[in-house]
């Protein structure tokens, strides 16, 4: 998932291109739109998969960006469904927070609920399993977080797989710790200004 800064950074792109659009002649009405790239997901599941994207809407002289959801198309899935607004907003980088938290939602439910089925199969037990525990390490990406982070997901992840915390709550708090980690580049940026401090 990207971090919050780089969220931002999307945002102000995006909305930048949408008022070169206006100032272009943009008819009211019309939709430009932002794809949200689809995360990998891993093996397929049982549940039903969203794609998100972003559109830019002029209204009266005012451009709002709205979330719109559109249900993958399959036919075991039946009819594809009309896109559904989610929400809507003038700041680009609200809704595109929001369609990064919900697409990440996503992708963390269809990785945990195997392996959550498969240990209720053979029943909570009071030591976590860790194997299960490196394996749901994996699919929230914990080696790209901090080493305190780390510590504070993995100990989240005993909680979980022991029956103390349910999967929403450990899903919420783990989308929260992403948007909050540094990105590679801003890390190095970071250190490169550090070392031009003390030279």
């Amino acid at each position: 998932m990207k971090t919050d800064q780089e969220i931002r950074e999307e945002a102000a792109r995006l909305q930048q291109l949408a008022r070169e659009w206006i100032v272009a002649g943009a008819p009211q009405g019309a939709e430009p739109s932002f794809v949200l790239p689809e995360p990998e997901t891993g093996e397929a599941t049982r549940l039903g998969r969203r794609l998100f994207r972003v559109e830019a809407v002029r209204e009266n002289n005012l451009l709002e960006f709205l979330l719109v959801q559109q249900e993958a198309h399959s036919e075991q899935l039946g009819p594809q469904e009309e896109p559904l607004i989610l929400t809507r907003s003038d700041s680009a980088y609200e809704v595109l927070r929001e369609g990064y938290d919900m697409q990440e939602e996503e992708r963390l439910t269809a990785g945990l609920t195997p392996i959550l089925g498969r240990i209720e199969d053979q029943g909570w037990i009071e030591d976590a399993d860790p194997e299960a525990i490196d394996e749901i390490e994996a699919i929230v990406d914990s080696d790209h977080l901090t080493p305190s982070a780390r510590l504070r997901t993995r100990a989240g992840i005993v909680e979980l797989l022991e029956g103390r915390l349910t999967a929403s709550e450990f899903i919420s708090t783990t989308i929260e710790r992403q948007g909050r980690r540094v990105s590679e580049r801003e890390r190095l940026g970071e250190l490169l200004h550090e070392r031009i401090s003390v030279t």
